[in-house]
């Protein structure tokens, strides 16, 4: 049994951090490598220790010799298209997909004419019949790309610490997540804890970071490490490592406890700290607000109805319903955008503009759930309005006010490098640096003078986040 870092929230081991600076530099020095790898891809490196019951490692040409019995294994994510590694730098793919005779290029190739004679087809005058016959070829191509993709995972066999091997369908199916997405199996991740494993090597610390130019849709920079990706390979490493990783985002619990800030017939105002989530998770033991309102509340006849929710590191101003009429006039509310909120938040670096206005739409991304994306086909709309309240040496204070309310919309607007390109401190979902918390509060709710008479509620209520202007 070893014993690995969480892959999703880790701060890199030194020797990890001076492995990368090393490998991106020998990239940079190579004419033939530095092209390929300058549009971005993710690198991985593990660090890891021969064990001591095997002498002779000559069949490992992929290890890295470091002192004290150590080696480094480097790996790269997905495909490199026209990489010549003959020196064994990279590990391998766990399933090499370009062998000239394999099935891959065999099916694939019989995809790609079927886009040929759509293709063809579409530049034709127009009538039922052709429409028919794309229609037909269409559905082909879908039904032959479901069974490839499907084949393809049945040949990504992983190890895990028993010495047993199980292909992706298999461990996705036991992980209860349903089909894999596409490219499962061809991150840097699982493909250098599936070398170790083969090569009966010892993994110590696990890191992956960014090189070459970020994409258009989220934010990467170059040399800087981040988690790794949750749906396509939380289910493998969970498998490959048999221990207790977590995926998701884990703000440690706080030991404080919710505050009453304003009660009334109608309503309940909270504080909610960060670290406690909103409502129930799976794991029920979790302290939560509803179940704090609940014990706090047990005469009411209906359960509590919370009006809006706070991401689990978020802390503020939480808004509770004690009645269904209650409840559905504020959800109104919200909709008709007679309630407005105001967070706090500490940036990383320094924000040069003053305010501002962002309207980016954001959507799931469905290659690494939770975190959301920029999507400009598929996103709904989010617009956030935005004022600089201080600059530091190293972080900006702002006011955030959320005009609509998309999931994580504060967090990747601040993060996204077409947003403000400057996370919220300690968002490590968002690819901030490790901090303690995360740097967003919920400071206050203001509601509009027919809300007020019909709540019978004060017109704004307010509670300053402990230890401004750094929460």
């Amino acid at each position: 049994m070893f014993c690995i870092n969480n892959p999703y929230l880790y701060h890199p081991h030194p020797l990890l951090k001076r492995a990368a600076d090393d490998i991106c530099l020998y990239i940079e020095q190579r004419p033939d490598w530095a092209p390929l790898f300058e549009q971005g891809k993710m690198l991985g490196a593990l660090l890891a220790k021969r064990k001591p019951e095997r002498s002779d490692y000559s069949d490992c040409p992929c290890c890295h010799p470091l002192p004290d019995e150590q080696v480094l294994l480097i790996a790269y994510s997905g495909v490199v298209n026209g990489l010549v590694d003959d020196d064994h730098y990279f590990v391998p793919p766990i399933y090499d997909l370009s062998v000239p005779d394999d099935f891959y290029l065999q099916e694939d190739e019989a995809i790609s004419q079927i886009n040929q004679e759509i293709r063809r087809l579409q530049e034709l005058p127009t009538s039922a019949e052709v429409e028919q016959e794309i229609l037909k070829l269409q559905e082909e191509r879908k039904q032959k790309s479901i069974a490839l993709q499907l084949k393809i995972f049945e040949h990504f066999n992983l190890l895990n610490q028993q010495g047993e091997y199980r292909n992706v369908v298999d461990i996705f199916r036991d992980a209860k997540r349903g089909l894999p997405p596409g490219g499962t199996g061809e991150c840097a991740a699982p493909r250098l804890l599936q070398y170790a494993l083969e090569h009966q090597l010892e993994p110590i610390a696990l890191a992956e970071f960014w090189y070459g130019r970020s994409p258009q849709r989220y934010r990467r920079a170059h040399g800087r490490f981040y988690p790794s990706c949750i749906e396509k390979c939380s289910p493998l490493l969970a498998y490959m490592t048999q221990g207790d990783i977590e995926a998701e985002e884990r703000p440690t619990p706080s030991n404080a406890a919710p505050t009453l800030i304003y009660e009334n017939s109608h309503i309940v105002v909270v504080n909610k700290p960060a670290g406690m989530l909103s409502v129930p998770a799976k794991d029920t033991s979790l302290p939560n607000i509803e179940q704090w309102l609940k014990a706090r509340y047990p005469e009411c006849r209906l359960p509590f109805m919370l009006a809006h929710r706070l991401d689990q590191a978020t802390s503020g101003l939480l808004l509770a319903a004690k009645d269904a009429q209650t409840h559905k006039l504020l959800q109104q509310a919200f909709e008709q955008k007679t309630i407005r909120k105001r967070y706090i938040a500490l940036l990383e670096g320094i924000l040069p503009s003053t305010c501002g206005i962002l309207s980016l739409p954001l959507c799931t991304n469905p290659d690494d759930r939770p975190r959301q994306v920029v999507d400009w086909q598929f996103g709904k709309s989010a617009i956030t309005r935005y004022n600089v309240l201080a600059r530091y040496e190293k972080t900006t204070l702002v006011e955030l006010f959320p005009l609509t309310g998309r999931t994580h919309q504060l967090r990747l607007h601040a993060a996204s490098p077409f947003g403000l390109n400057h996370p919220i401190v300690g968002d490590s979902l968002y690819f901030a640096a490790p901090s303690e918390r995360l740097m967003l509060h919920a400071e206050s709710i203001r509601f509009d003078n027919a809300l007020c008479e019909a709540l019978q509620t004060p017109s704004t209520l307010t509670v300053p986040c402990e230890g401004q202007p750094v929460c």
